[in-house]
C-alpha cells in the first residue's frame, strides 16, 4: 500500500506523519485491498476556528472511497475522516456480500 501525504503551503511534524500512517494502517485491517491512500491536509484561512481540512482518498481494486472533514486540529480531522471511511467500508463490504449471495441463488426457468 502506498501512502501519500500532501500539505500545500504548510509543513507538518514528524509526529503527525506517524499518526496518519498508523491510522491508515489500522484502517487497512478493516478495509482490505487498499492499494493507495492519498491524504491532503490544508488550512482554510477564510474561516477562523474549524479551519483544518483533511481529505482522504482510498483506491481499492478499481473502486475509490473518499472522506472530507473540517475541525480545529489536523489530528482530529484525520481521525474523523478515517471514522467516515470505516463506515463507508463496512457498508461496501455488506453490499459486496449481498451481491455474492444473490449470485449464488439458483433461478428456475
Amino acid at each position: 500500500m502506498t501512502i501519500e501525504i500532501e500539505t500545500p503551503h504548510k509543513k507538518i511534524t514528524e509526529k503527525l506523519i506517524r499518526f496518519i500512517t498508523t491510522e491508515i494502517i489500522k484502517l487497512s485491517h478493516s478495509i482490505t485491498n487498499i492499494s493507495r491512500a492519498e491524504i491532503l491536509l490544508r488550512e482554510d484561512e477564510t474561516k477562523p476556528g474549524e479551519n483544518k481540512i483533511c481529505d482522504i482518498k482510498l483506491s481499492i481494486l478499481g473502486d475509490n472511497l473518499s472522506a472530507h472533514t473540517r475541525t480545529e486540529k489536523f489530528e482530529r480531522s484525520v481521525k474523523e475522516a478515517i471514522s467516515e471511511l470505516e463506515i463507508i467500508g463496512k457498508h461496501r463490504l455488506k453490499k459486496t456480500k449481498l451481491l455474492e449471495n444473490y449470485r449464488k441463488i439458483p433461478f428456475d426457468k
